[in-house]
């Protein structure tokens, strides 16, 4: 038997070929689920608006039912106006929530309680008239979320208010004044969703 010595041992290697498939199918793979991963980072935004607007409906129903105001607190003390326009502010005090208000869409977000003249109008059931206006309420609590993209704005209303029926969402660039999410176009645009009122 005859060994020969200078013969350099053989190594297993990829050819250009067979990284060239590799490289395509990893390419391919990524295509398909980057989208998907995107989507689900939207959705997680949304879904955490939506939840954080039920957590706040729930304190400020629970407020309400505790005190029989939006406005008054322990004792029947009233709420101070900048509390007014920070609602989280007694709802945190009051341990009905444990964090302010805020969402991951929009550039900022806050629970306001408008009172009397300055109500808004809110078609809540499509019929054409405001449910909700200066007319038939003294107290309004909504959810005011600014800076919000129109996309981002429809999805929020497509869970709150559904895809269809009365409530649906008009062209980009317009106003919607229907259902509880009402979004209005100027300025960055800004989302309001109502709460409650009495």
């Amino acid at each position: 038997m005859k060994i020969s010595l200078n013969k350099a041992p053989r190594y297993a290697a990829f050819t250009l070929i067979e990284m060239i498939g590799v490289l395509a199918v990893i390419a391919i793979l990524a295509s398909l689920l980057i989208p998907k991963i995107l989507n689900a980072i939207n959705d997680s935004r949304i879904n955490n608006t939506v939840l954080s607007y039920n957590t706040m409906k729930t304190a400020v129903m629970d407020h309400y039912g505790k005190y029989g105001s939006f406005t008054a607190t322990t004792n029947g003390a009233a709420i101070s106006a900048q509390s007014l326009t920070n609602y989280a502010t007694p709802l945190l005090v009051e341990g009905l929530i444990d964090k302010p208000f805020f969402t991951k869409i929009g550039t900022n977000s806050f629970v306001q309680v408008l009172q009397s003249t300055s109500v808004p109008g809110y078609d809540l059931d499509g019929d054409g008239a405001n449910d909700v206006s200066t007319a038939n309420a003294t107290v309004l609590v909504e959810a005011i979320i600014s800076g919000v993209s129109y996309s981002d704005a429809k999805d929020v209303n497509d869970r709150l208010d559904g895809a269809t029926g009365n409530f649906i969402f008009p062209a980009s660039g317009t106003d919607d004044t229907k259902g509880r999410v009402q979004y209005l176009s100027a300025g960055g645009g800004t989302l309001r969703i109502y709460i409650g009122h009495r």
